[in-house]
Formats: C-alpha cells, sequence, structure tokens
C-alpha cells in the first residue's frame, strides 16, 4: 500500500502537469512513450523472449503512432504498411502454427493506438480540462467499483475473464464516478453536456476497456502486465480504463459538435 500511494504522489502531478500546462509537443512525445512502453508489456504477455517478430511489431505501433498523431493525414498509409508487414510475418507462421499468436501482437497495436485519442481530445474546446476530468472521473469509478463490489457485491460481471468483479460494483463505479467527474466539472466551470457527456461516457467504456484489457492476462496467466510502477502493476494495468474511455470520449464529444 505504501508503495501504491508513493507512485499515486509522484505520477498524479506530473499526468495533470502534462494535460494542462506541457506544449502539446511534448504531451505527444510523453503520449509515444507511454504507449511505446504499454505497447511492449502487450508483446511480453505471452512469457517468451523479446525476440525478431516483437522488434518488428513494436516497431510498426511505434512508426504508427508518431505518424497519426504528428502526420495525421498520413496514417492510413502507414496502418497498410503495417498490415502488409503483419501479412509477410505471417507467412513464415503458418507452419509452426503461431499465426494465431502474431494476430494478437497486430491487434495489440490497434488497442494500445487508442491512447493517442488523448491528442485530439486535448485540442477540442477546453479539451485539456475535459482529459483531466476523464481521469478524475475513471480513477474515481475504479475506486467506487472496487470498495462497492468488494462491500455488498454478489453476482459476477465476467466471471471468465475477471472473477473479481461484480454487477454492483461496477454500477457503483458508474455512478460515483460519473458523479465526481460532473462535480469536478462543475468547479472548473466547463460546460456541463461535455462533462456530463465525458463522466458518463468514460466510465462505461472504462469498464469495457478494462475487461479487454484483461483477456489477454488471463489468457497468459499473469495477474500485471509488469513492475513498472510500484504497487500498481504496468502501463496496461493503470490505463486499462483509459484506452476505451478517452477514444469514446472524443468520439462522442465529436459527434456531438457535428449535430450540434
Amino acid at each position: 500500500m505504501k508503495k501504491r500511494i508513493l507512485s499515486s504522489l509522484i505520477l498524479i502531478p506530473l499526468v495533470v502537469y502534462i494535460v494542462l500546462w506541457s506544449d502539446i509537443f511534448y504531451a505527444k512525445l510523453s503520449l509515444l512513450l507511454v504507449g511505446g512502453l504499454g505497447y511492449s508489456e502487450w508483446l511480453g504477455l505471452d512469457l517468451k523472449q523479446f525476440d525478431f517478430k516483437k522488434s518488428v511489431y513494436l516497431s510498426c505501433y511505434l512508426v504508427s503512432a508518431f505518424v497519426f498523431m504528428f502526420y495525421e493525414s498520413s496514417f492510413l498509409n502507414v496502418l497498410f504498411l503495417c498490415l502488409t508487414v503483419h501479412m509477410i510475418m505471417s507467412f513464415y507462421s503458418v507452419e509452426n502454427r503461431s499465426f494465431l499468436k502474431l494476430q494478437y501482437y497486430f491487434v495489440g497495436i490497434f488497442y494500445i493506438l487508442l491512447y493517442t485519442f488523448a491528442i485530439f481530445l486535448m485540442e477540442l474546446k477546453n479539451g485539456r480540462f475535459l482529459l483531466l476530468i476523464l481521469f478524475v472521473s475513471i480513477w474515481s469509478g475504479d475506486t467506487f467499483a472496487y470498495f462497492c463490489g468488494k462491500g455488498f457485491g454478489k453476482i459476477k460481471l465476467a466471471p471468465i475473464i475477471s472473477p473479481k468483479k461484480t454487477v454492483e460494483g461496477a454500477v457503483c463505479g458508474i455512478i460515483g464516478g460519473t458523479f465526481v467527474g460532473v462535480a469536478f466539472g462543475m468547479l472548473l466551470k466547463i460546460d456541463f453536456v461535455d462533462v456530463l457527456l465525458v463522466a458518463f461516457i468514460s466510465n462505461v467504456f472504462g469498464i469495457l476497456g478494462d475487461l479487454a484489457e484483461s483477456v489477454p492476462k488471463r489468457f497468459f496467466g499473469k495477474k500485471d502486465s509488469s513492475n513498472l510502477i510500484p504497487g500498481h502493476g504496468g502501463i496496461l494495468d493503470r490505463l486499462d480504463s483509459f484506452a476505451f474511455a478517452v477514444f469514446f470520449s472524443y468520439l462522442v464529444l465529436l459527434c456531438k459538435d457535428w449535430l450540434f
């Protein structure tokens, strides 16, 4: 618990600084580093040695993320290049039947790329504050879900994927996280509709993101993705809810702007 608290005391101010005050260029570099570490953990979930294939896929992720954040217009070209590389790598994996594992490597690129939507969210009106509200909301939701689930949770949410999660905990997490997010947004005097959408969407889809990240860990029998962050596990463990939360929050806000 001491390690967990100490890590939080270091990481939370750093996250707040990057989200609110850092130059967007340095925010992109920070996200590129975090994504690279996260994808490295993803590649390591199978407990296999980091080999040439994994280095190729890590390179594909880093190039894709860099182009997506800095040269968005060229992203599809790079993505198709990565797909082509993936297909070529798969040709040599049919004989030893590791083709499906390469599929898992490739899917991980898309999952970790969802982190990059934080940059696009930051670039919207009041986007930096909305991203901070998203973090506060999902962290609060996780806390509510944990204590409510432990206190009176009975109905299992997804027993095969994550045996400890309960429906009661999930509902309390959504309600509690949304309430805290909205209250925090009101203190910052941000548009109520935007705050409500981010707080609610991030908690609902954050649960799905958490479960999505739990699938490969359950399959490979790993409790934590790494020991990078003392008391918290790895990047994937800390940002499991964040991937889906930031993507769908950005998508909903974008649709709101288009429609209204």
